[in-house]
């Protein structure tokens, strides 16, 4: 296991783009080249006393499901034709993920930079596209994490993470919030239902006469 780790702050999600702990604590950002990198110790220690938003994830993970992306804000936004350039590169006009804009490519338009299709020649009468030297997006593009992909069993807890005692109870609090707690007669496993006055019933398979109502009528 990798002694490598990001803080992801949930809060700053732009777009997919995961966002994360920028080194020297200058902010966030969703360049992932800009994150800081923490020990398996140092990551625990900020996830026990860090905020609910604030999430420590295994860097190998983060770094082998990265996307290319170009920011709009760092590319001209308008026709730039270069004398001599045989590699141009197309965006469309008006058409963001967060700040990213999304490239032609060889099957349907993608935010992934590494996908783009690169033509020897720009077509300037298509309208709606913008198009661009390869070279000019190419130095702009950042390596990303789409927050969509978080796996949170296999980036951090089988990447040695252990929840903080006050995110579980914050979790149950959500969980039961408006319903009240029964211990199963059978097993004694915890069950949270809205019903007060009685006992839905258990849903492990060893509980045959507590099932909950609408199982026991199959």
């Amino acid at each position: 296991m990798a002694n490598r780790f990001y803080l992801a702050c949930l809060r700053e999600t732009v777009g997919s783009n995961m966002s994360f702990h920028c080194q020297n604590g200058l902010g966030y950002s969703s360049n992932i080249d800009k994150a800081q990198v923490y020990t398996l110790e140092e990551a625990q220690r900020g996830w026990e006393f860090g905020r609910d938003i604030d999430l420590p994830i295994s860097a190998d993970a983060i770094d082998a499901a990265t996307v290319w992306h170009v920011d709009h804000q760092y590319i001209p936004g308008q026709n730039i034709i270069t004398p001599g350039c045989n590699e141009y590169v197309a965006f469309m006009k008006g058409r963001w993920n967060g700040n990213d804009v999304y490239w032609l490519s060889d099957m349907m338009p993608t935010d992934d930079f590494s996908k783009a299709r690169v033509f020897a020649h720009p077509k300037e009468s298509e309208s709606g596209l913008v198009w661009i030297p390869f070279a000019t997006a190419d130095s702009k593009k950042r390596r990303t994490f789409n927050i969509n992909q978080l796996n949170r069993r296999t980036m951090i807890q089988g990447a040695g993470l252990r929840m903080p005692a006050w995110l579980k109870r914050q979790q149950r609090r959500k969980v039961s919030a408006g319903k009240k707690r029964w211990n199963c007669p059978c097993c004694g496993k915890i069950s949270w239902q809205y019903n007060p006055y009685d006992f839905d019933g258990c849903r492990d398979w060893k509980c045959a006469d507590y099932k909950p109502s609408c199982e026991a009528k199959l």
